[in-house]
């Protein structure tokens, strides 16, 4: 949407200024701190949409009210059965918590149960430099069916490495809190209205759109304050609702555990939730530190304390040598379905394409792919020696393709804000973004063009995002990013 694309723009800093208005004149409790609207996920909530359009949603309260309840008790009974299988399945060992580290991501049930084993690759490379840590769990995939941690807590028993789950740290009164909480946030959200059609009729619109996790990861952050002898939290971080009613949680409870959230991916202009201000710290839903994959995503801050983290996930690319010239369009789809196969139909006329999916995604979901396309799994970095040219939709392996001395065109969303990881250097030289079909003919034209005639430009421009983008994980950088020299 290119009229989107271009309010965007003019606009992204009054909008940013209004959530932050907002929040400032707000009562600043668990129902403020994880709204929906608030947040601003434009994968969520249609509220950032509607403002740079000036479009007011239509959806009533109680509509909405009724479709939350219902969600949201489904997924407490899910949640109880979790919290009985847990009791049943796991077998739990002893935790020594003096001078510990909590590492707190996403486990991918069903990633674990094909697997039969537990791998983290969140903070790979850390490892090491850790003495004594233990992973706090966010269980994803089983909320809807939770008899699939029957087999999950299974393989994690035979682990040697140490698990705290949030079940260990509930009390029967935890359960009736999340009830509370539940029951009341609907009409807790009505104290946001403002004088703005766009904003109430948003708030409506995302009472329904509410996670669970608001509710059961506040009572978490609670009970880990709690814990005796735990210092340092590492928590993956995109600063959604699961992460700042944890941080609450924590932080209300006067707690002296500093909790660094990692920022270590490839992020998006338009990834509005993932912005960590100094009011966000003064409503303690802020983490203490926020470390980044690269100095382009700095951001200068009073109270949060913004600095480079390390590019665990991306260390490859500082092996990368590229050699000679391949002759294949890449095509890299994200994890949001439309949008991958508008991609796959953008290029139906294309030769020589090699196509690989997201890896939460199941292929299957592409049917009917042309004669055209080839699917691979290869590594990523091994597709690139195969390629002068990527294709990509709302995937941060844009900037790994650029920064490889690929071009690369970024397909825009046909509804919502377009993901695009890159920046404005280099665009029409080494990147660009296609708005429609009739484009993307022109635009990968000019690029093979522009890419054969500088190459020595290609090169600059490459080198100028692998800076500003990515830390390599050496010693000295990890023990930095960390306050592991402490």
């Amino acid at each position: 949407m290119r009229e989107l694309d271009k309010a965007f723009k003019i606009k992204k800093e009054e909008f940013l200024d209004y959530i932050r208005d907002i929040k400032r004149k707000s009562i600043w409790d668990i129902y403020t701190i994880s709204n929906v609207t608030l947040i601003s996920n434009p994968y969520i909530t249609d509220f950032p949409k509607n403002f740079f359009l000036n479009k007011k949603s239509s959806k009533y309260f109680i509509k909405s009210l009724f479709k939350f309840y219902i969600k949201q008790f489904y997924l407490f009974n899910s949640y109880l059965i979790s919290f009985f299988l847990y009791k049943i399945y796991y077998k739990k060992r002893n935790l020594d918590f003096k001078n510990s580290t909590l590492i707190d991501i996403f486990f991918l049930i069903d990633n674990i149960n094909r697997d039969g084993e537990f791998r983290e690759n969140y903070f790979r490379g850390l490892y090491p430099y850790l003495n004594n840590y233990i992973f706090l769990p966010r269980l994803y995939g089983a909320n809807r069916n939770p008899f699939k941690l029957i087999e999950f807590f299974k393989i994690i028993s035979k682990d040697s490495r140490s698990f705290l789950f949030e079940f260990e740290l509930l009390k029967f009164r935890d359960f009736i809190k999340i009830v509370k909480l539940i029951t009341l946030y609907p009409f807790k959200t009505l104290r946001l209205y403002r004088d703005n059609d766009i904003f109430n009729s948003s708030l409506i619109a995302d009472i329904e759109k509410q996670q669970f996790e608001a509710f059961s990861r506040y009572i978490l952050g609670k009970n880990t304050a709690k814990l005796d002898g735990v210092k340092k939290i590492f928590s993956w971080s995109e600063f959604q609702t699961i992460e700042r009613s944890f941080n609450y949680g924590v932080r209300k409870m006067d707690s002296n555990i500093k909790i660094y959230a990692s920022q270590l991916y490839l992020n998006y202009e338009t990834y509005l939730n993932s912005y960590i201000d100094d009011i966000d710290f003064d409503m303690l839903s802020s983490p203490h530190f926020v470390l980044v994959n690269g100095k382009y995503y700095l951001k200068e801050r009073k109270k949060v304390k913004y600095r480079v983290g390390v590019s665990f996930r991306y260390a490859e690319i500082f092996k990368f040598k590229r050699e000679k010239e391949g002759n294949a369009t890449l095509l890299l789809g994200s994890y949001i379905l439309d949008d991958t196969k508008y991609m796959l139909f953008m290029v139906s006329k294309f030769k020589n394409v090699l196509f690989k999916s997201h890896p939460a995604v199941n292929i299957a979901y592409f049917k009917g792919i042309k004669d055209n396309i080839k699917i691979v799994d290869s590594n990523i970095y091994e597709l690139f020696y195969r390629a002068n040219l990527v294709i990509s939709t709302a995937s941060g392996t844009a900037v790994e393709a650029v920064s490889c001395e690929l071009s690369v065109i970024i397909i825009a969303s046909r509804d919502n804000l377009t993901s695009n990881p890159l920046v404005d250097y280099g665009r029409g030289e080494i990147w660009d973004i296609a708005f429609n079909r009739d484009e993307i003919d022109s635009i990968y034209n000019s690029l093979i063009e522009y890419r054969n005639k500088n190459r020595d430009k290609i090169v600059k421009i490459a080198k100028w995002y692998r800076d500003n983008f990515f830390i390599e994980p050496k010693r000295e950088n990890i023990i930095r990013a960390f306050d592991l020299g402490d």
